[in-house]
């Protein structure tokens, strides 16, 4: 999906220059959010995701009280045969705030605020909780969350966009493009429940890669 809006994050820039800063910690029963402090995130941008010992495979990486719409997003990931579930593999999400705003300090892409790391478990089961993103302000962009993801042999790449089905900029080749894949599907299906809280389920089948494997 190309973006053109002037707040666009520039995923490659992401990438190179902020990889894994502030990654949040485990949240019992998704309390309060921790985040890793300076010296960690340092280290975490040299060193990458793979090297971080004890990532939890569900997370929370809005702080309580963040406005927006409460979101659950969880689901399973698998190696290439679309079957075996795969433990161990990193999944980083980043998104807008319910604005449509990244909200990044400094001006610049390395420290987009709502952001997390995940690790599959021994089910291949990831979950995060966050809030539903808006839009880019004054743009007919799609909602949507940015993930990417590694794991021992599957170099780092970035797979589709979360959207959200019922979303007004959703576009038919939107559609063609990352819908009719059923559970692997990136435009996702929102329930409520009686918490008030959408909850929303995608899997994930990796890819193996050999040259050029962080993609947009």
């Amino acid at each position: 999906m190309k973006d053109t809006s002037p707040a666009y994050l520039g995923r490659r820039s992401f990438l190179k220059h902020a990889s894994f800063f502030a990654v949040a910690l485990p949240a019992l029963e998704f309390g309060t959010l921790a985040l890793a402090g300076c010296k960690q995130a340092r280290s975490l941008a040299e060193t990458g995701p793979e090297q971080l010992p004890n990532v939890p495979w569900k997370t929370t990486i809005v702080a309580e009280g963040e406005p927006g719409e409460p979101l659950i997003v969880s689901g399973t990931i698998y190696a290439p045969d679309g079957r075996t579930p795969l433990e161990g593999i990193n999944l980083f999400v980043y998104q807008t705030d319910a604005t449509g705003v990244y909200s990044t300090s400094g001006g610049d892409n390395r420290s987009t605020r709502i952001h997390g790391l995940v690790r599959s478990n021994k089910q291949g089961r990831y979950e995060f909780q966050t809030i539903k993103p808006g839009s880019y302000p004054d743009s007919r962009n799609a909602a949507h969350i940015h993930a990417y993801v590694s794991g021992s042999g599957y170099p780092e790449y970035w797979i589709d966009e979360y959207l959200f089905e019922g979303d007004p900029f959703i576009t038919s080749a939107d559609r063609q493009k990352f819908g009719g894949k059923g559970p692997f599907s990136s435009i996702l299906t929102l329930q409520q429940g009686s918490d008030g809280v959408l909850r929303a389920v995608r899997d994930i089948k990796v890819e193996r890669c050999t040259n050029n494997c962080t993609r947009r």
